[in-house]
């Protein structure tokens, strides 16, 4: 059996932060401090020193002492600016946005970070019955579709390093749970040109994807949905996917000098 591997380490204070501020996402009112205290599972005393630290800075405001505090509007004023300059979203919206208007289907344009993926640009269908994801949410490598198309980008040194050290933690009951059978499903992408998960992390989604080269980074494109909708459709899905993932990296490859340089440029 593989060993457990160690939790990795956080930074208390920045946990608490976002906790915080997930927290108001979840309850969606302001909250006074015995209530996020309480919520967040911390002593009154760390709750007291967050709000007022995050209330100097202009983050949190107070209604009153009876009503407790919440958000203001400059979190999402720094989430904005931060987003218009993402390095990325210039140059894959109109690929990938044409992308989800053929399929039909919702598309997430994914990159690597350890041993899990993160959904960097999001870009989801009308559809009533989709897949939803979410800018930012993170997946494990070895449940996704986007995280078997990465890791076979990896030399065979370095995919064998990477393999060693995954814990395979099953998300749903059809997760690959050995090394074994997540190398095997990433040789089969490869035949395929194309990496396909059902029901791996989420019961109700089916996906394809495959990786792209921007700016000489991998990453991933996603297409995704409702499997009683995408299995009959995903030999088209496929080869939309492997054409616009064309069309980026002909699109980045005109694109010199490389992310980096480019977003230096901006400032």
């Amino acid at each position: 059996m593989k060993p457990r591997a160690a939790p990795k380490p956080t930074v208390k204070t920045a946990d608490r932060t976002l906790d915080l501020f997930e927290l108001f996402a979840r309850e969606q009112r302001p909250l006074n401090l015995s209530q996020i205290a309480q919520l967040l599972g911390i002593p009154l005393s760390s709750a007291h020193g967050l709000i007022k630290t995050l209330q100097v800075r202009g983050y949190l405001f107070e209604l009153s002492r009876r009503a407790g505090y919440y958000p203001s509007r400059r979190l999402p004023s720094v989430a904005e600016a931060i987003a218009t300059a993402t390095p990325t979203a210039a140059l894959v919206a109109p690929v990938l946005g044409a992308l989800r208007d053929d399929a039909k289907e919702s598309v997430v344009l994914v990159k690597r970070q350890g041993d899990r993926v993160q959904y960097l640009e999001v870009f989801e269908t009308d559809e009533s019955v989709r897949f939803s994801p979410v800018a930012g949410e993170t997946k494990p490598l070895h449940t996704t579709a986007s995280g078997k198309a990465i890791l076979s980008t990896l030399a065979p040194d370095g995919l064998d390093t990477v393999l060693a050290q995954l814990e395979l933690t099953p998300v749903t009951e059809s997760s690959v749970t050995t090394t074994r059978e997540l190398r095997d499903d990433i040789e089969k992408g490869r035949r395929r040109g194309y990496w396909v998960v059902a029901g791996e992390n989420t019961r109700d989604l089916m996906a394809i994807a495959a990786p792209v080269r921007i700016g000489g980074e991998v990453f991933a494109v996603v297409v995704g949905g409702p499997p009683q909708r995408f299995r009959g459709a995903m030999a088209e899905h496929a080869q939309r996917l492997l054409r616009a993932c064309a069309e980026l990296e002909r699109i980045a490859s005109g694109t010199r000098p490389n992310l980096a340089a480019a977003q230096g440029g901006r400032r």
